[in-house]
């Protein structure tokens, strides 16, 4: 395997140079300003969390505890000893004011189909997650994200490492069967098992760490996990446009088909989707 540190890290990047040379190509960079706006950053730390919110329930990995003790072991979390590490979490089940520190999300995630609520049941598919860890603590799976939605990563306190691969090495990745066909079934990149995934060995794939006040996108189909460097928080959406609609439309077809009838969930779900994509062209092509 072989992992070059050769991102592009950018600031100042117009909307137009933006879609021309990351968006629509779906290739992956580092954007240096895109949160300067947020009052999240330079506050949310691990401390900010145990002293304003530390009596917040949370379950990492089936284990419930109060934020405030969390917090404690990422605080004392070494690479031989890792602290559980909070991922996901949803922060519309936070106190509301949180979500005020990380608004309006960043230029880069818009436009967002994904926050229509013409799909069905009305159903919003688009949440900012929270991500607290300590050294040493590292994402379970190495993955994609699921309906090939892109994924923007905001670094806002401590230093992460991310390994990812272009979707042109999936066929190195081995990835799980059926509807988790976008998660890889090696577990240790960087000692991999190669008797059992032996074209591992041919991938390559880049190796970065991200800083605080850094946004890391991370496009359709990119494979990609991260391992804690230092006392981390992190802030996630993920997105959809036209850069991903082809593929997204598959994969949400796929997924309403495992739920009800074949015929009619792709007929339903072609519909959903031609609709929130003439919407949200028409709302977008207004504001540009």
């Amino acid at each position: 395997m072989q992992l070059v540190d050769q991102i592009d890290r950018r600031a100042g990047l117009s909307r137009d140079e933006y879609e021309r040379e990351y968006l629509h190509p779906l290739r992956p960079v580092i954007l240096t300003d895109a949160i300067s706006h947020w009052g999240a950053l330079g506050r949310w730390s691990p401390e900010f969390f145990k002293k304003e919110y530390g009596a917040l329930e949370v379950e990492v990995d089936g284990e419930t505890m109060a934020l405030g003790d969390l917090i404690d072991r990422v605080e004392a979390s070494t690479d031989d000893n890792p602290a559980p590490y909070l991922r996901n979490q949803a922060l519309a089940e936070w106190p509301p004011e949180l979500s005020a520190d990380v608004f309006p999300m960043p230029d880069c995630t818009q436009p967002n189909w994904l926050e229509s609520r013409v799909f069905p049941n009305g159903e919003n598919l688009s949440s900012v997650e929270v991500y607290i860890g300590g050294q040493g603590a590292q994402f379970p799976v190495l993955h994609y994200d699921g309906l090939h939605t892109h994924a923007f990563l905001m670094q806002l306190y401590g230093d992460k490492e991310y390994i990812v691969f272009s979707p042109e090495q999936t066929r190195f990745m081995y990835p799980q069967d059926g509807i988790q066909a976008n998660k890889s079934r090696i577990v240790d990149l960087l000692e991999p098992d190669l008797a059992e995934f032996p074209l591992f060995d041919q991938a390559e794939g880049f190796r970065f760490s991200l800083h605080p006040g850094e946004t890391l996108f991370v496009p359709s189909g990119w494979w990609h996990t991260a391992r804690i460097l230092s006392p981390s928080v992190t802030v996630s959406i993920n997105g959809l446009n036209r850069a991903n609609g082809a593929a997204f439309r598959r994969d949400y077809c796929e997924a309403l088909a495992e739920r009800s009838n074949l015929f009619s969930a792709v007929a339903r779900a072609g519909l959903v989707f031609g609709q929130t994509t003439r919407l949200f062209e028409i709302k977008y092509l207004q504001r540009r």
